[in-house]
């Protein structure tokens, strides 16, 4: 699925600077003044993935919205929170996908939607998707979908300006200077994941104090990514929305059962030894758009702590 994702950013990032590309050469601006058109085209693009990304989303995904009648227990829950957080409340969608899993979309605050795949609500027990469902509303609190969308525009820029500055006074650019205008970009893209990562942290903290329990996310994380583990490829995954999910299967085969239980009973034996054993494989971190679910188990054990203590 990672491997999916890269080159689907790859054929995003192409197309993006193919676009911008062709329209600085179509208006004749060269030397520094591509600066201004370069910059001009890329706040507009945001402007367009901002406006259409919940439309593209709620396709993408094949979201329908969902009424009271049919899940009084999610409205219920998502009232309680937002009610506590005094945010609005969003509009909730189901998608028919069996993973667990679930994210938040839209272009404000008062605009906001969550969608939940019908595998969370057979996975998890009321109090994981409580867990879930306040970590959605922590990136609506945090305006993440604001802030990413803002962030993405980063490798795009980086390119282009690697680009125009290395290039001669007649816009002729070096092998060197392309071959670093894509480093560059590269190196944006790593950020914009890092950013990412970093969003993830602050709405999982956000869940653990909104609920007074960490352990509900904490247990669900458990049975998203590890119970996802086997089923990796199942419907959904590595589509366009699957950098606003709670969390990615782990390549971890662990036992579910137990990593739950254990977190519940506050097991810190157990839970240490599955923490350590996802870490083996950690080093592909830096290419994802979540943390490992092992680092964030331990910041909300820590928070947990912190709580009782």
């Amino acid at each position: 699925m990672r491997i999916r994702v890269m080159l689907t950013s790859i054929l995003v990032f192409g197309l993006v600077a193919a676009v911008i590309g062709l329209i600085i050469n179509a208006t004749g601006f060269g030397g520094s003044n591509s600066i201004f058109m370069w910059v001009a085209v890329s706040f507009v693009m945001i402007g367009i993935q901002w406006y259409f990304g919940p439309s593209i989303i709620k396709w993408s995904t094949g979201a329908k919205e969902l009424k009271r009648e049919s899940a009084p227990e999610i409205f219920e829950i998502v009232q309680k929170l937002t009610t506590k957080a005094h945010l609005p409340m969003p509009k909730l969608y189901m998608v028919n996908n069996p993973t667990p899993n679930a994210f938040a979309f839209g272009r404000t605050q008062s605009d906001s939607n969550i969608a939940v795949h019908a595998g969370l609500l057979s996975a998890l027990n009321k109090d994981e998707i409580e867990g879930v469902l306040a970590h959605e509303i922590g990136h609506i609190n945090n305006r993440d979908v604001a802030v990413m969308t803002l962030a993405s525009v980063l490798p795009v820029m980086l390119y282009y300006g690697f680009l125009i500055f290395g290039s001669d006074r007649n816009g002729r650019s070096s092998l060197a200077t392309i071959l670093g205008a894509f480093v560059a970009q590269f190196i944006g893209q790593l950020l914009v994941m890092a950013l990412s990562r970093q969003r993830e942290y602050f709405a999982d903290e956000f869940s653990a104090r909104l609920t007074g329990n960490p352990a509900n996310l904490m247990s669900a994380l458990a049975k998203i990514t590890y119970g996802q583990a086997a089923g990796a490829k199942s419907a959904g995954s590595g589509n366009m929305a699957s950098a606003l999910y709670i969390a990615e299967p782990s390549g971890s085969k662990m036992n579910v059962a137990e990593i739950a239980s254990a977190i519940r009973a506050g097991d810190e034996a157990a839970l240490t030894a599955a923490i350590e054993k996802e870490k083996k494989g950690g080093a592909m971190e830096l290419l994802m758009t979540h943390p490992l679910t092992s680092k964030r188990l331990e910041r909300l054990n820590r928070l947990r702590k912190g709580q009782a203590a």
